[in-house]
């Protein structure tokens, strides 16, 4: 109350009398501490007080960290300071960040009307939260939705937190859907892009020359001048999965300061927890895609006339911070900072503060627990840990109420399990979910539709969760690791980048042609998934490469049993515009013979990705199409739609029959390097045979990224995470591949 009547005493001297001597006394009083007492207590300035200041167009949130200029009219952030550096004005288009859909045609907000809805004089100026409200000008040219976004500051908070609701009434007529963001043009210090331990790096300057790439679409350009010049660019080089990381965004490295986006939950994103989308790229621009449709996924956006539907994406914080002048590895240093805070950020989600009827707070909400295990008779053994557990109730409209990955307008709650396959999933909104399930040890995906209901202020302790996954036959060999990504085969580390200028191959699947100029001919037991096994099967009419066909060779001991069924399961981490068909030893066994189109279509291949839309298919077939001795299945693709490119990015790949094995010659190659204990808590030792020599181990976690090197056959894995992680082992008699599992 003191302070506010100090600031009202300000004002009133600023109608009243001059601005140099009002500034000159507003000075004095910060000079001497200007207080006031009350009960022998002292109230004074402090500069971290959160100040919210009226410009009539404009309006500032300040905290002595950071200073924002916010638009009223489009809700834009048009300056953010942080410790008296401008981190946007002077970016593309002048800077800004911005929000905007497509929904079919793009906008942005337009004539909102502004309200202060925290006041900070009410708080001791601890927090303060501002509403931009757009209502739907009823225009059947526009979305058909209301629109509200807020900004918070909080005292001592190295950022600005912004968030928005997107109403969608009964009175209103159908909305098509589609994306929806929030977007960053930030000032053109920033030129080190940070998004995970892959794809961090210095970017090319958005003021470089460039020129279109012929054959590629227009995201792909090429750098023509300046110190990245001859170099290929596209956005879809950093996109990521919004599961597998938390933060994302910029640095510059000649102010040693960053700019990000953190993700405090993730139930408001779509698709799921593997759901990829754009993150940031080149101008700098810097992206939260908190309603993206890429990669196949979260494209069930449109809302039916009269249908009654809100969501609320976050509040998320805008991070800023900065280290000393000469600190090593300084944008490094910015990003595992930016980490840590967005593990703060979870840590207190969901916020107390933010003063929104639409968003539950905690005692609002519920948790669920539970134990997931595997039920599989062809691997007993089998580990629930590390694998995703989600809940879900399916939107209205779906086309599917299993297919999580396609939903877009509901919430969504993930977690991980543990060593064990316990799992905990807190802060959960009421209602009833289906349960889902995921992960490396088991194929597919569990769905068990409406199967708890959730209570606010209330713990569901669900027991035991079985999970039995789909099987024909006992396993004969299996290729991958069923994780929905490619990265534990050729370029499952490097797919996202090109080559350079003169040669024209702008991205690593136009490489297949002449890596494997004779198309994939695998043989189990001798051939390596990492190399020999591309991480793309492409078809593409300006490569060109047309309906690669390839083979997998394996030998078996005996006949399968007569009158059984023998049947291969592909997993796929992404397909488009393309027909998968299945060959045994020369008879086609797919149906229909022009070949089986999975669905989830999704083109990830053209957007640099190591994953899209997950599908499955199986394909049956008499077991006495299998023989003692040699056999080959062959895997074709044929582009449909009158397509220019289609593609099969596999996941993993297994041959069931009873009553036979591979050979033991193919059994021992197949297992020519061994790994103990497995799975580890701590570390993993190899055995490698006489005859060959070990070189080197890389470690590699399940989205390509290197975590780890060793040069002896010991490897430990004490400072990572739980989960699942490949060891490349190259010896002077091949490069091997084991999946090892941290517990």
């Amino acid at each position: 109350m003191k302070k506010q009547l100090l600031f009202d005493f300000t004002k009133f001297l600023s109608r009243k009398i001059s601005f140099r001597i009002t500034t000159l006394l507003i000075f004095c009083m910060l000079t001497v501490q200007l207080s006031f007492s009350k009960n022998n207590k002292t109230v004074v300035l402090d500069p971290s007080d959160v100040i919210v200041v009226d410009n009539g167009t404009t309006v500032n949130l300040k905290n002595g960290i950071v200073n924002a200029t916010i638009t009223k009219s489009n809700a834009a952030v048009t300056s953010l300071i942080y410790n008296g550096i401008e981190l946007i004005k002077g970016g593309y288009n002048g800077g800004s960040i911005y929000w905007s859909w497509n929904m079919s045609s793009y906008q942005n907000p337009s004539g909102c009307t502004y309200s202060l809805i925290t006041n900070p004089s009410g708080n001791n100026f601890d927090s303060a939260e501002i509403k931009l409200h757009m209502t739907w000008n009823g225009s059947s040219s526009t979305a058909a939705m209301d629109v509200d976004v807020y900004y918070s500051l909080q005292r001592n908070v190295s950022g600005l937190y912004a968030a928005a609701t997107l109403t969608h009434p009964t009175s209103y007529p159908a909305n098509p859907g589609g994306e929806w963001r929030m977007s960053s043009y930030p000032n053109p210090r920033f030129d080190w892009l940070s998004v995970d331990s892959l794809r961090n790096l210095i970017i090319p300057s958005g003021s470089a020359s460039t020129a279109a790439v012929a054959g590629a679409p227009p995201e792909n350009y090429l750098i023509t001048s300046g110190p990245f010049k001859n170099k290929y660019e596209c956005k879809y080089d950093y996109s990521a999965d919004f599961g597998a990381i938390d933060t994302w965004g910029w640095s510059s490295t000649a102010d040693n300061v960053g700019l990000w986006v953190t993700a405090p939950s993730k139930e408001y994103y779509p698709g799921g927890p593997m759901k990829r989308e754009l993150m940031c790229h080149s101008t700098p621009v810097l992206l939260n895609m908190l309603g993206g449709t890429h990669y196949g996924q979260g494209t069930e956006t449109a809302v039916a006339a009269g249908e009654d539907w809100q969501k609320t994406y976050g509040p998320f914080l805008i991070y800023c911070n900065k280290v000393p002048a000469g600190t090593a590895n300084a944008s490094l240093t910015l990003w595992e900072d930016a980490k840590a805070k967005a593990k703060t950020e979870q840590e207190a989600w969901p916020f107390s503060w933010h003063n929104n009827s639409a968003y539950t707070k905690e005692s609002g909400r519920g948790t669920v627990t539970g134990k997931l295990v595997i039920n599989d008779t062809g691997n007993p053994n089998a580990s629930a840990a590390n694998t995703w557990v989600g809940l879900a109730i399916p939107p209205t409209g779906s086309g599917n109420v299993i297919n999580f990955q396609a939903w877009s307008k509901n919430y969504q709650f993930w977690v991980k399990t543990d060593s064990n396959g316990n799992f905990s999933i807190p802060h959960v909104l009421p209602g009833t979910y289906s349960l889902f399930a995921f992960g490396p040890e088991a194929i597919g995906q569990l769905s068990l539709s409406n199967y708890t209901t959730v209570t606010a202020g209330n713990t569901n302790a669900l027991g035991m969760v079985n999970w039995t996954p789909t099987r024909v036959a006992p396993t004969v060999w299996e290729m991958g690791t069923p994780d929905r990504t490619a990265s534990e085969f050729k370029h499952g580390t490097d797919w996202w980048t090109s080559n350079t200028y003169p040669n024209p191959n702008w991205a690593k699947f136009m490489d297949y042609i002449s890596e494997f100029p004779n198309d994939v001919d695998f043989t189990i037991g001798q051939s390596n998934l990492a190399t020999d096994w591309n991480f793309v099967q492409p078809s593409s009419t300006n490569v060109p490469i047309s309906n690669p066909t390839w083979n997998v060779n394996f030998n078996l001991d005996t006949a399968p049993t007569v009158g059984s069924t023998a049947s291969v399961y592909v997993a796929l981490a992404t397909n488009n515009s393309a027909a998968l068909i299945l060959n045994v030893n020369g008879v086609n066994v797919t149906s229909p013979s022009t070949g089986m189109i999975p669905g989830n279509a999704t083109n990830a291949m053209i957007r640099k990705g190591i994953h899209g839309a997950f599908a499955e298919v199986r394909f049956n077939f008499p077991s006495s199409n299998l023989k003692l001795g040699a056999n080959t299945i062959s895997f074709s693709i044929r582009r449909v739609g009158g397509a220019s490119s289609g593609e099969v990015m596999y996941d993993y790949l297994r041959l069931e029959a009873s009553g036979t094995t591979l050979t033991v010659d193919s059994f021992e190659k197949l297992n020519f390097i061994k790994a103990y204990p497995n799975p580890t808590k701590n570390s993993v030792t190899l055995t490698i045979p006489e005859t060959s020599v070990l070189q080197k181990i890389e470690v590699y976690n399940n989205l390509g990224q290197l975590m780890a090197k060793e040069s002896k056959n010991t490897v430990s894995l004490e400072k990572l995470d739980s989960g699942t992680y490949y060891f490349v082992i190259v010896t002077s008699t091949g490069t091997y591949v084991k999946k090892i599992i941290k517990l």
